[in-house]
């Protein structure tokens, strides 16, 4: 256990969303809410379309995104089917400009590499950049993790079995994306991470939801204080 809140710190450390999610406890309540409903009309109908029974922004096609930073140019797979609540949030943040101006603001490779952690502390501080304007209020979204085996993903839960984490269809492998979170399990935002090599102690833990197609040289190169210029959705 010790272990687990200590690989939660190093990828949520310091971070707006912590901060702001113990200060609006509440929010988190009202997303439960909404989990819950929506999970208990899931296991009705393991056929229900996931994006027709969620307020969230949901995509269940692959979608793509460029990362231009300072240090070049980064090319992301989002894979919509297996996280469809986490790349539609994802995407909407992408198009509503949110990431523009934001620096990565961890970048763990020693002892071994880790993560990069992108996301966070815009340069220009801009506030609205966390809140979901037609609310007014931040966004947070359940953790999102499918298994091979089930039609749909597994929302608002840790998957700490090991038959299950086998099954896990997106792991923390190198390359792959992954969002960052509080030690309360619903609570992603806007913060994700890339993977500077394969860690499968954090499967079932974070949702993983793409990886990077391109420019994987560019994120060995990413310090903190580097930052995103500009993220918008591009083809494939």
């Amino acid at each position: 256990m010790k272990e687990l809140k200590n690989i939660i710190i190093k990828i949520s450390d310091n971070s707006t969303l912590s901060y702001k999610f113990f200060k609006s406890i509440y929010v988190f309540l009202v997303i439960n809410f909404i989990l819950l409903s929506g999970c208990s009309n899931l296991k009705r109908n393991e056929d229900l379309n996931i994006c027709s029974s969620t307020k969230f922004p949901c995509l269940t096609s692959n979608e793509y995104v460029l990362l231009i930073t300072n240090k070049g140019k980064i090319k992301l797979e989002l894979f919509g089917k297996a996280a469809p609540i986490t790349v539609g949030n994802f995407v909407d943040l992408v198009e509503k400009g949110s990431y523009n101006k934001t620096i990565f603001n961890r970048v763990i490779k020693k002892p071994y590499p880790f993560i990069v952690r992108g996301g966070g502390n815009s340069l220009i501080g801009d506030e609205k950049k966390f809140i979901d304007i037609k609310k007014g209020k931040i966004r947070y979204i359940p953790l999102e993790i499918k298994l091979k085996k089930n039609n749909l993903p597994t929302y608002g839960r840790v998957i700490d079995s090991s038959s299950q984490i086998n099954n896990i269809e997106l792991k923390h492998k190198r390359s792959y994306l992954s969002m960052a979170r509080s030690q309360a399990v619903n609570s992603a935002n806007l913060q994700f991470y890339i993977l500077l090599k394969s860690l499968p102690e954090l499967d079932g833990r974070f949702a993983v939801f793409g990886k990077v197609i391109s420019g994987m040289d560019i994120v060995d190169l990413i310090e903190e204080e580097d930052f995103i210029i500009e993220a918008k959705r591009v083809d494939s």
